[in-house]
C-alpha cells in the first residue's frame, strides 16, 4: 500500500468517528479493578442495578488470564490486587467458590500469599465490607484537612489525582463504615488468622520506620474519645467534596469514594454529590453485555491530537469541520474558574484545557499543550482565537517547576514524604515536572518565538540535562515509557535548533532498540525495571513515536525510518485503524496503565503525515 492510501484510508476512519458536536472521543480502556470497584460500590450504597452488576461480571470473565488472574495491562503477569477485587465483585455478584473461574482465580491468590499482601487500596475496599478490619488500613487522621498550605503537610501536597481521592477517603477512614456481608473471603487467606501487618511492604530506611511508628500512634489516638476539630475537618471534606464533584467529572476512584464518603455521613441516595457521582460514572459505561466501565474519558486529548493528524497528513486547515473542532475546543477553555492549581500558583490567571468533557478544577499542562499546537494550526480568523491562545499560553507559561520543568496538574508538586507514608504504598501521590511534558512543551514555544535565549527554555533545557538517561533516552511519563519520553523531548530540542550530544545519543538509542521487523516495541514493564524492557512485537503506537523522532531529528532518509515508515504501511487494517492491543498510556507507574483506543489511529497517520511533508 502507498503513503497516500495508507494516510486516505486513515483519514476515513478518523472521519467516521468524528461526532457532529466538534468532537473525537475513543475508548479508554484499563484494568479490570475499574468495573469491579463499580460492583462494589452498588453494593455499598445497597443500589444494586442486577443487569449492570451482570455487564460487568461478564466483562470481568472475559478478561480472566488463563492461570486464573487478572493483570494490569495486556499481556502482562497477574496482578494480585486486582485479582482480589474481581475475585471479591463477582462473589458480590453472586458467584459461588465452586465457580471454575473462581477456583483458578483463588489459586493464583494463595500462590502470591493470599489476602493479607494486597495493596492499600484494597484493602480499605475490603474493610468496607468487614472482609479485614480497618486496623488493616493505614490511618489518615481528619484533621489532615485542616493543615494550611504554608506548613508544607496540606492535601495540597498530593497530586491532583491523589488528592481527590484522599479527601472522601479522610472522611471514610475516620468513620470505618463497614457493610456487613453473607458471606467471607477466608478462602484466601494462607495463614490461619486474619491478622493484617501494619504496611504492605517493610520500610528501608529510618524514615519509614518513623512512619510505621507514626501510623500506630494515630491509630490509638482515633480511640480516643474526643477529638478536637474533627467536626470542623469533617465539614471541610464534606464542603470540598461537594464543590469539586459539581464541576468535575473525572476519574473513577475520586468520584466513588465522594459517594461513598457522602454515605458514610449518613445522607442518604437520593443526596445530590452521590447523584452526581453516580451519574459520571454512568456515563463512562460501554456496551451492555458485557459492560466495560471507563475509569476516565479522554476527549479534549483525542479532539486535539486528531486534529493535529489530519492537518499533518494533508487535509485542509480550513476545512469546516476543523474549524468546528477548533471552536468546540475554545468552548471547553476554563478562563472563569481557578482550579487546585491556584494553591501553588496564586498569580496567574485561568487558561487551561481539562482532559474529559467536564473537569474545571484539574486543567493539565499536557492537554493544554496539544489544544494550542492544534489551534495555532488550524486556519480560524486570528481575531477569533487569539485571545484563546494567549490564555493558554500565559497559563502553561506560569506552571514552570522552580526545577525548570513542566508537569501535569500542579506546580512545584514535589514533596518526597508523600510516598513515604504507610498510605502511598503505590508511590505515585506526587506529581513532579516529567520530561515528556517538559520537552513538548519546548516545542510549543518554539511555535511562538520562544528559543534558546529565553530564560524559560533555558530553564527547561537544563532540567532534560539532568534528566538525561545514560543510554541517551528520557523518561517518559504518561506513555510506554522511554520511546515515548524520548520522543516528546527530541521534538522539543528539534524544535529549539538544540545541537548537542543529547540528540546524536537519543537518536543511536532508538534505532538501537528496533525490531528486526521494522518496528519498535515497549513493555510497561519498564516501570518496574527502571529500564528500557523490549516487548518483542512491534507496537504502532509506538513505532509511531520512534519514526517522529526520527523525522525531527533529520533522519526520516535513514534506513531505520524507511523501515519503520514500511512497518507501519504494512500493518493498517480495512478500516484504516491499526490492531493494537497493548497499553501505551501509563496513570501511575507499575500500578495502573492505559490502553487508549485513538492512538493506533491517529499516532500512526500523524508520522505518516510528517514523513509526508519531509
Amino acid at each position: 500500500m502507498t503513503l497516500s492510501e495508507c494516510s486516505e484510508k486513515a483519514q476515513d476512519f478518523l472521519w467516521k468517528n468524528f461526532v457532529p458536536e466538534g468532537y473525537w472521543w475513543f475508548t479508554l480502556e484499563a484494568n479490570e479493578s475499574i468495573g469491579a470497584g463499580f460492583i462494589q460500590l452498588m453494593h455499598f450504597l445497597q443500589e444494586v442495578d442486577v443487569d449492570c452488576q451482570r455487564g460487568l461480571a461478564l466483562r470481568i470473565l472475559q478478561e480472566q488470564r488463563s492461570d486464573g488472574s487478572w493483570a494490569l495491562f495486556y499481556g502482562g503477569p497477574g496482578d494480585l490486587s486486582v485479582t482480589i477485587e474481581a475475585y471479591f465483585s463477582l462473589r458480590l455478584a453472586g458467584y459461588q467458590t465452586t465457580e471454575p473461574a473462581l477456583q483458578r482465580a483463588r489459586e493464583f491468590i494463595l500462590s502470591c500469599g493470599g489476602l493479607r499482601q494486597c495493596r492499600i487500596f484494597t484493602r480499605i475496599h475490603l474493610a468496607l465490607f468487614g472482609i479485614v478490619p480497618w486496623e488493616a488500613t493505614p490511618a489518615m487522621p481528619i484533621w489532615f484537612m485542616l493543615l494550611p498550605l504554608w506548613t508544607g503537610f496540606s492535601i495540597y501536597e498530593f497530586s491532583s489525582w491523589a488528592r481527590a481521592s484522599i479527601v472522601p477517603l479522610l472522611i471514610i477512614m475516620d468513620q470505618q463504615p463497614v457493610r456487613p456481608l453473607s458471606f467471607t473471603l477466608d478462602e484466601l487467606f494462607v495463614e490461619p488468622t486474619r491478622s493484617f501487618p501494619p504496611s504492605v511492604t517493610a520500610p528501608k530506611d529510618w524514615v519509614g520506620h518513623l512512619f510505621i511508628k507514626l501510623d500506630v500512634l494515630l491509630k490509638k489516638m482515633h480511640k480516643l474519645p474526643y477529638h478536637p476539630g474533627k467536626k470542623t475537618a469533617l465539614q471541610r471534606c464534606e464542603r470540598w467534596i461537594r464543590e469539586h464533584l459539581s464541576a468535575t467529572k473525572d476519574i473513577y476512584p475520586a468520584m466513588a469514594y465522594g459517594a461513598l464518603a457522602m454515605k458514610a455521613l449518613g445522607y442518604g441516595s437520593s443526596d445530590v454529590t452521590i447523584r452526581q457521582a453516580l451519574d459520571g460514572l454512568k456515563s463512562f459505561r460501554q456496551g451492555t453485555s458485557p459492560i466495560h466501565q471507563q475509569c476516565c474519558i479522554s476527549p479534549l486529548w483525542d479532539t486535539p491530537w486528531t486534529g493535529m493528524a489530519l492537518l499533518e497528513s494533508g487535509v485542509a486547515p480550513d476545512d469546516p469541520r476543523l474549524l468546528q473542532a477548533a471552536r468546540y475546543m475554545m468552548s471547553k477553555q476554563i478562563i472563569h474558574f481557578a482550579g487546585d492549581w491556584k494553591w501553588k500558583n496564586r498569580q496567574a490567571a485561568p487558561g487551561g484545557w481539562a482532559f474529559e468533557f467536564e473537569n474545571d478544577y484539574f486543567p493539565d499542562v499536557d492537554d493544554t499543550i496539544e489544544a494550542l499546537f492544534f489551534l495555532k494550526k488550524v486556519a480560524l480568523p486570528s481575531d477569533e482565537k487569539a485571545d484563546s491562545i494567549q490564555r493558554g499560553l500565559s497559563w502553561l507559561l506560569s506552571m514552570q517547576c522552580r526545577n525548570g520543568g513542566w508537569a501535569a496538574f500542579d506546580k512545584d508538586n514535589m514533596a518526597a514524604w508523600v510516598n513515604r507514608i504507610p498510605f502511598s504504598d503505590h508511590g505515585a501521590c506526587l506529581d513532579p515536572p516529567t520530561p515528556d511534558i517538559t520537552g513538548r512543551m519546548l516545542e510549543l514555544l518554539a511555535q511562538f518565538g520562544y528559543d534558546q535565549a529565553h530564560p524559560i527554555v533555558q530553564k527547561g533545557l537544563q532540567f532534560l540535562g539532568q534528566c538525561h538517561e545514560p543510554d541517551g533516552s528520557w523518561r517518559g511519563r504518561w506513555g510506554v515509557n522511554y520511546i515515548y519520553g524520548t520522543w516528546c523531548v527530541l521534538q522539543g530540542l528539534a524544535a529549539q535548533g538544540v545541537a548537542k550530544d543529547w540528540m546524536q545519543a537519543a537518536v543511536q538509542w532508538i534505532k538501537s532498540i528496533q525490531n528486526s521487523d521494522g518496528g519498535w516495541g515497549e513493555s510497561c514493564l519498564s516501570d518496574t525495571e527502571n529500564k528500557y524492557v523490549a516487548l518483542h512485537q512491534s507496537v504502532p503506537s509506538q513505532t509511531a513515536w520512534a519514526l517522529m523522532a526520527l523525522q525531527a531529528t533529520g533522519e526520516a532518509r535513514s534506513q531505520a525510518a524507511h523501515k519503520g515508515l514500511n512497518w507501519l504501511l504494512g500493518q493498517q487494517n480495512a478500516a484504516g485503524e491499526w490492531p493494537e492491543p497493548f497499553f501505551t498510556g501509563t496513570g501511575f507507574p507499575g500500578h495502573f496503565y492505559i490502553r487508549y483506543h485513538g492512538y493506533r489511529a491517529y499516532f500512526p497517520l500523524l508520522a505518516l503525515g510528517r514523513y509526508r511533508n519531509l
